[in-house]
């Protein structure tokens, strides 16, 4: 509706009732904060037509008047602005670290979990963690595209707890985040469904931080650097990119990798290149990953022992999910590889042969998957898939496909400890990488 209006005609957005904080939200992080809308009830997606219909019909008077009204029809708020410096008191230093949680966590500041103060001689001291000076702008950061300078991202990895020498490492991920697919893949982080930022390291610095590349994605002592590496991007994402649950993040149930992790490939355990040199970077430099995820399975082995045999498993354990027929095309998968799964296949195959085989095998039934998107009807096929629409659901069923458009849509990568669970994302839009170097200081 902001393109319409640039364009000279005048637009008025219908928004459904939970979304109008993301309207609220959206219209100022995308140039038009005094675009006007009108509310409906209900969502209309998975609403029955004559609810559609009903709801809309109810909401015509209101569009009448906001597009023949003259001066500010609106009533929103956007609350104070913060301001730079904030002071907290309590009866002693503790209580007034809790005093600052209890406010932060009123405004949405923090993910849930205790946050440490962001002091001057804290900001401070990360600031040293870098070459670049506290007013450098580094991206502007989705979805909210919000300016992130380095004294803002030291600011959000002061809450988390993070170290002067994890600073390059945020730095690089809020780069490559805005750097991932269309407007830093702003669409799906907005999106009603999971999806979720996954940060990973490579080279030599992931070794000098203490990043766990063994059994990465859990809680405990092990993944300590982990969890303050991937939390401080998570905030930085919340706070620089305004990605705040109910506003610009809308998702319908949420997932808990959202509380965003950071892992190291186990570089020492592969049998072939790591990620970042497929990438273009040399062995002896760092970069990190951005992928974007949309959910998680681990795919259990309990015998194979041949390259072949593992992957023929694990390419059956990449067909969960949906296929789509709209535009977009079919997904991607980002897949985890222990080294007792890594090692077999690598004596086999190549990693790029390992794909093309993974693509070869990753077939199912059409039918199948994309029952989550009835043809009938208003569908959003696109041309090359409209002739689904005349066969009959056993046709449908009998056909089959590839899961994901090439082999290039597979991501592999050596994370894990000893024993054969692979664990597979669906994912998308295309992660990027960034180089970590230029961020040292």
């Amino acid at each position: 509706m902001i393109e319409v209006e640039k364009m000279g005609k005048p637009a008025i957005p219908i928004v459904s009732g939970r979304f109008e904080g993301d309207a609220v939200a959206s219209s100022r992080a995308f140039g038009m904060p005094d675009l006007k809308w009108v509310i409906v009830p209900r969502i209309y997606r998975n609403l029955a037509h004559d609810l559609c219909a009903s709801q809309t019909v109810a909401a015509m008077d209101d569009i009448v008047k906001i597009l023949t009204a003259s001066g500010d029809t609106s009533s929103r708020k956007t609350g104070p602005e913060p301001t730079s410096v904030e002071r907290f008191e309590g009866d002693d230093r503790w209580d007034a670290v809790l005093r600052m949680n209890q406010e932060f966590m009123k405004r949405d500041l923090g993910d849930g979990f205790l946050l440490h103060p962001p002091t001057k001689q804290a900001v401070a001291a990360l600031l040293k963690g870098t070459r670049l000076a506290a007013d450098t702008v580094v991206c502007d950061m989705p979805p909210g595209f919000g300016i992130a300078t380095v004294e803002k991202i030291a600011v959000n990895a002061a809450l988390a707890g993070a170290k002067p020498e994890h600073m390059p490492v945020i730095i690089a991920a809020v780069k490559a985040l805005s750097k991932v697919g269309g407007h830093g893949g702003k669409s799906l982080l907005m999106s009603t469904s999971p999806n979720a930022p996954l940060l990973m390291v490579n080279g030599p610095i992931g070794k000098k931080v203490g990043l766990n590349p063994r059994s990465a994605l859990g809680p405990g002592r092990d993944n300590e650097i982990n969890i303050v590496i991937g939390r401080a991007f998570y905030l930085c994402l919340k706070n620089i990119g305004y990605w705040y649950p109910n506003q610009m993040d809308m998702d319908t149930i949420g997932t808990t990798r959202k509380f965003v992790m950071c892992v190291a490939e186990n570089e020492a355990a592969s049998p072939w290149d790591p990620y970042h040199v497929d990438q273009g970077f040399k062995p002896n430099e760092s970069a990190v990953t951005v992928f974007v995820t949309d959910g998680e399975l681990d795919v259990q082995d309990q015998g194979n022992t041949t390259g072949e045999g593992l992957l023929k498993n694990l390419a059956y354990g990449s067909t969960f999910g949906t296929r789509s027929i709209q535009d977009k095309g079919g997904g991607e998968r980002l897949i985890f590889i222990p080294p007792d799964v890594a090692g077999p296949v690598g004596k086999t195959f190549t990693k790029k042969q390992a794909r093309e085989f993974l693509h070869k095998h990753c077939y199912h039934s059409l039918g199948k998957l994309i029952q989550y998107m009835p043809l009938k009807g208003e569908a959003r096929v696109a041309k090359n898939w409209k002739w689904l629409e005349n066969l009959t659901e056993e046709q449908l069923l009998q056909i089959t496909v590839p899961v994901v458009d090439g082999p290039e849509s597979f991501y592999l990568a050596v994370v894990g400890a000893d024993r054969a669970k692979t664990a597979v994302f669906p994912s998308g839009p295309s992660p990027a990488t960034v180089g970590i170097d230029q961020y040292l200081p």
